[in-house]
């Protein structure tokens, strides 16, 4: 099994660096890798962003937020998150996610950490969630990937990540809410001698590659061209409706391709036209629609808190 060396903490460099090095980099051998993002939210390659997300709290707070490949759920990263990465052969391996977080579990139990796999791809402890994994197939190839909460900031994962409701319906992955904790909590070891002990748990005396200046112009053009893009990131969602109400308002609002299709809003039992004409065609999205917090400012609430 070979590694390489994660060289950034920027969240739109890393998505793009672990698909060039699944895509490009790895051949016959297994590669895995070690990283972490700054604060940053990133969503199932399925999902919703409006379904998932607090989008005024994460502009507020200048949260990027990345789809990645992979299905599954939104997760929160930060630097007290660790993510880890397998690449190896799909064959035998695609949705055996308790094959693929073997490893993980049996460092994890080196340590005397009682982890658990449960259900379908979470890892537990003492019924509390520690990772979560997804999977994405390329080819003949396999890309395992899941989170370690070792000393996050559980604060703003809750303040970050909407709580399951039926406010909107779309065809667009659910995540699974579960109850998280550290592992921090259980041992004694700090996050980067944690990181150092898995590495050599897992990969051992193997092979450091280096990726030559051509490969990191080609992992920035990658960032550019999808990470960073509103397309991407958000326009990706499943056509979905919103429907809400609150205070002497009440909307249906159709979101396609990340824009508003169609929007019908009601104020005091009377149809707002110029209102709901001005959502018409704009991105959903709290900085291209700041005027509703001046002009109608629970229509705000509703869309974006």
């Amino acid at each position: 099994m070979k590694t390489i060396h994660a060289i950034s903490q920027d969240p739109y460099f890393n998505l793009a660096w672990e698909e060039y090095i699944f895509k490009h980099i790895h051949k016959d051998e297994d590669i895995f890798l070690l990283w972490q993002n700054a604060p940053s939210i990133i969503i199932g390659r399925n999902q919703n962003v409006f379904e998932e997300v607090y989008l005024d709290y994460i502009v507020k707070h200048h949260i990027p937020l990345i789809r990645r490949n992979s299905g599954g759920g939104t997760v929160y990263h930060d630097l007290g998150n660790i993510n880890f990465s397998f690449m190896t052969s799909a064959k035998g391996t695609i949705n055996n996610y308790k094959l693929m977080t073997e490893k993980i579990r049996e460092a994890l139990k080196k340590l005397g950490i009682p982890v658990e796999f449960i259900e379908k791809s979470d890892l537990k402890v003492n019924g509390l969630k520690v990772s979560g994994n997804s999977q994405f197939v390329f080819k003949d190839k396999l890309l395992h990937h899941g989170t370690l909460l070792f000393d996050s900031n559980l604060d703003t994962l809750n303040s970050v990540i909407k709580p399951k409701h039926d406010a909107i319906d779309s065809i667009g992955v659910k995540s699974n809410r579960s109850l998280v904790t550290n592992l921090k909590e259980y041992t004694s070891l700090s996050i980067e001698e944690f990181k150092a002990y898995l590495l050599k748990e897992i990969s051992g005396e193997s092979e450091v590659l280096e990726l030559s200046t051509k490969d990191i112009k080609k992992i920035e053009m990658l960032k550019e061209e999808r990470y960073l893009s509103f397309n991407w990131n958000y326009g990706q969602s499943p056509k979905s409706t919103i429907i809400k109400s609150l205070g002497d308002y009440s909307i249906k609002l159709t979101v396609s391709f990340g824009h508003v299709e169609d929007c019908f809003i009601m104020h005091e039992g009377t149809v707002a036209l110029s209102l709901s004409s001005s959502l018409v065609g704009e991105r959903l999205f709290p900085t291209d629609l700041s005027f509703l917090k001046k002009k109608a400012p629970e229509v705000y609430q509703m869309l974006f808190e």
